[in-house]
Formats: structure tokens, sequence, C-alpha cells
């Protein structure tokens, strides 16, 4: 049995906002996908599955594996190969494999691929796009015109100005894997000693710390109800406000929330938090030379 982590994403509002339009094109003249934004924090992309679509995924970047939905797969008749399972913030749920021919996003695609087929009906999404897809290409999350990027031949990068924020690669592959790394970065905050490491993350509309016992001082601001991305509820601990420094790049009194309790699934990956990409203006990530750039609203 295979475990595939899905630590990041959660919601702790839920309020409906107009698609974006894409009118802005692409650095370097790149095919770009549309982007729009459900429930206030979810980017929903077309993407279509031996030829067969456009339908509605997640575009997630916290989440390793790509992922379709059961009643999808049984509409285009994919035939279970193995088991899994998903591990959620405070949840792990079972699931199947599936292969399949092709993926794309637009104009970009990526053939014979894995996939996770679970339940994904309370997020009202027909699949996930994970990094096992995005890690291909150069990818820029353009949140004010509504669009992504996708790029293979480094076209964009003469387009894209502001620091270069390294993103961390695992020393080992994972044992029996051939999972792609997660864009991680390291940031500072203001009462914490040492770096702390966080997840960029599409797929979440806040910012998180896990196993906070072991690095920040146990002080708490109050309780806030949260759904995580398998629909289940969680109760999670708002932290005191914190300033953020982000290579040359700062962020004030930035809200934090925890989860209680250890998650050993996140320590496992290398990061101690997730950081939602819906605070800049635009998120480029360089998969392949290992950087990210992020632009401040």
């Amino acid at each position: 049995m295979t475990t595939f982590e899905w630590i990041a994403s959660f919601v702790l509002a839920a309020t409906m906002v107009p698609a974006l339009s894409a009118k802005t094109q692409c650095p370097g003249n790149v095919a770009s996908v549309p982007l729009r934004l459900v429930n206030g924090y979810q980017m929903i992309v077309p993407v279509s599955v031996n030829h067969s679509g456009p339908y509605q995924f997640l575009l997630d970047t916290g989440m390793q594996i790509t992922a379709i939905d059961q009643s999808l797969a049984a509409a285009l008749h994919l035939e279970a190969q193995g088991t899994a399972v998903v591990a959620g913030a405070g949840s792990r749920q079972a699931a199947s494999m599936a292969q399949l021919d092709l993926l794309e996003a637009g104009s970009h695609a990526v053939p014979n691929t894995r996939v996770v087929v679970y339940d994904l009906q309370k997020l009202h999404i027909q699949g996930i796009l994970g990094e096992d897809f995005l890690e291909h290409f150069d990818m820029l999350i353009d949140n004010v015109h509504g669009l992504v990027c996708l790029d293979e031949t480094a076209a964009m990068h003469a387009g894209v100005k502001g620091s270069h924020i390294p993103l961390f690669a695992r020393a080992e592959p994972e044992q029996g894997s051939a999972m792609p790394d997660l864009p991680i970065i390291s940031v500072r905050l203001s009462d914490v000693a040492r770096p702390v490491r966080l997840l960029l993350d599409s797929g979440a509309n806040g910012i998180i710390l896990y196993n906070t016992s072991e690095y920040l001082a146990p002080s708490r601001t109050g309780h806030l109800q949260g759904t995580g991305v398998d629909g289940e509820q969680l109760m999670f601990s708002v932290l005191p406000p914190q300033d953020v420094k982000i290579g040359p790049l700062e962020l004030r009194r930035v809200t934090f929330v925890s989860l209680p309790g250890t998650q050993k699934d996140a320590r496992a990956k290398g990061f101690d938090g997730n950081l939602t990409l819906g605070l800049f203006r635009r998120v480029f990530i360089a998969h392949a030379d290992h950087f990210a750039v992020l632009e401040p609203r």
C-alpha cells in the first residue's frame, strides 16, 4: 500500500467570489490556462483526461500526486490498479490508483500519469491537479488576472522579476516512491528563533503551522473551526500575529493557525506548515531550477 501525503489544504471561510477574467498575457507569450476562484480560495482550472473534458480540477501545489473523483473515474472507465492511503490534516483515507494515457491543462500535456481515485464530492470538484503534473513546467499563478502560465522552455524567466527564493529538495527520495518534491521555502517568524519551512500551497486559504510546541511559546488568541480538504471539520488554534521574512520580502502581522497535536506526516515531508498562495499577487515556481518568486499584494 502506498501513502500519498495531502497535508496542506484547508479552508477557514466559504465565500463565493466571481470568476476573474484572463486578459493579461503570460510572460514570454507562453500559453495561459484560465483560473477561477471558488469559495474564496479554491483555484480551479480546466483539465482534460484521456482526451475527454475539460473537467474542473483544483490546482494544488500541496498535493504530490493528481487525484480524480470516483464518479469521474467510473465515467471514464478507469480500472483500479492498486491501493493507496491519502494523508490529510488530521485524517487518513483509503483510495485506489489508476493509470491515465494523457493529462492536459490547456495546451500542456503529460502522458502516462498514475493518479489517486477517491471521493472528492464534498469539495465539489472533479479532480486535483498535483505536483506530479506541475513539476514538468515553470509555473506562474497570477491571482489578479485569473490565469496560470505553464512553460517548459524557460521563456518566462526573463519576464518574471523579483528575488529568487530557494526551494528545498529532499535529500533522499521516499522509500519505494518516485514522488515529486513539494515546493518548500525557508522563512523567519518574529516569535520563532529558528527558520521554519513552509510549503507553498495553492490549495489552502490560510497559513497553518504544525507541531508548534517544538518551537513556539504556548500562547493562543482563540480557536477557529475549519474544513479540511477531505470535507472533515477541524478545530484550529489561532496564534499571535507574526512578522514574516521571506528573503528580502517582509510581511507584517500575519495571522497563523495551528492544528493541535503532532503532525508526523508534515515532519516526514520536511516542512513546518503551509503558506497560502492567495497572499500574493503573483507566484512563480521554477521547478527545474528550484526557486520561487513571490510578489506581494
